[in-house]
């Protein structure tokens, strides 16, 4: 199998980023408050969010710039996006590119998790089950991406503080999170003042930053619950080269869908699969090819 684009491979969300040794310009500097006493207490306050958010429907633009098998050359797509999301689990994004107006689309339920991605380049599709994944790789921005770009950082229910610990950089808590063996998982930086989300760094199995999300520009939505208007994903593939997902959203409205219209747009059609030349399943930590 060749080698599946970084831009898609790490496309949740959500939606992040670099091998190590490769230099990412964070955000500016800021005012430092105190941090957190405790993991726990770390959790708890990036948890509430997720009892404050509220549903919202958004639209904005994606700029893709990503590599493809046997071709050096970078491709680039610059596509409006329509996205609704609904707390805590459920995600649906969709891009146009001339006139295919579902280019790119990603969703999640409290299930299940998909990825569908037709530019001219690319035909595949991706899916998987949340309670075979606890941290899936290969997606750059995926709907754990988006999730988690929202605020949503635990929506792992396995998940508990033992799996956690948390340190502090400058003006930042950083809470990291351990998988087997204490292999780092990932790196939550949130900003002390506001306790925002701000980065989030993904490791590989060898201990490498496979993939960093960067959050910025947040808006107020409701009591406790702000949106990052400004999301940028980097990845860096195994051959050394980069693959980015810059999301600018705009025009964020909190909208309750109703029942019917949830059904609809958050819920996996199989036979969506029926219409893409590559299909592949999460499985035991990879991407298994079904097609």
């Amino acid at each position: 199998m060749g080698r599946i684009p970084e831009a898609f491979r790490w496309l949740s969300v959500p939606l992040v980023l670099l091998a190590a040794g490769c230099a990412v310009q964070g955000p500016a500097r800021l005012p430092a408050c105190p941090g957190k006493a405790s993991v726990q207490e770390a959790l708890s306050a990036v948890s509430s969010r997720v009892e404050q958010a509220v549903a919202f429907r958004a639209s904005g633009q994606c700029r893709l710039a990503y590599y493809v098998p046997d071709d050096d050359g970078v491709k680039r797509h610059n596509l409006p996006i329509l996205l609704w999301f609904n707390p805590p689990s459920e995600v649906y994004m969709q891009g146009s590119i001339a006139v295919d107006p579902k280019a790119v689309v990603i969703g999640s339920n409290a299930e299940a998790f998909w990825l569908a991605l037709r530019p001219k380049e690319v035909s595949a599709y991706y899916w998987g089950v949340w309670n075979e994944a606890q941290n899936v790789e290969g997606l750059m921005v995926s709907p754990q991406v988006v999730l988690e770009a929202f605020g949503i950082v635990q929506h792992d229910a396995r998940t508990d503080a033992s799996d956690w610990s948390l340190t502090s950089e400058a003006e930042y808590d950083v809470l990291i999170q351990h998988g087997d063996g204490e292999r780092i998982l990932k790196k939550v930086y949130i900003y002390t003042c506001d306790y925002l989300v701000r980065k989030i760094e993904y490791f590989g199995a060898e201990g490498q930053i496979i993939a960093v999300a960067q959050l910025d520009g947040y808006k107020p939505l409701a009591e406790g619950f702000h949106v990052p208007t400004d999301i940028l994903v980097k990845a860096m593939a195994p051959d050394g080269r980069e693959d980015t997902i810059d999301i600018k959203l705009s025009s964020i409205k909190a909208k309750e869908l109703s029942e019917q219209a949830r059904r609809q747009v958050f819920t996996r059609d199989p036979r969506e699969m029926e219409k893409f030349e590559q299909v592949y399943r999460y499985r035991d930590g990879d991407w298994v090819s079904e097609r």
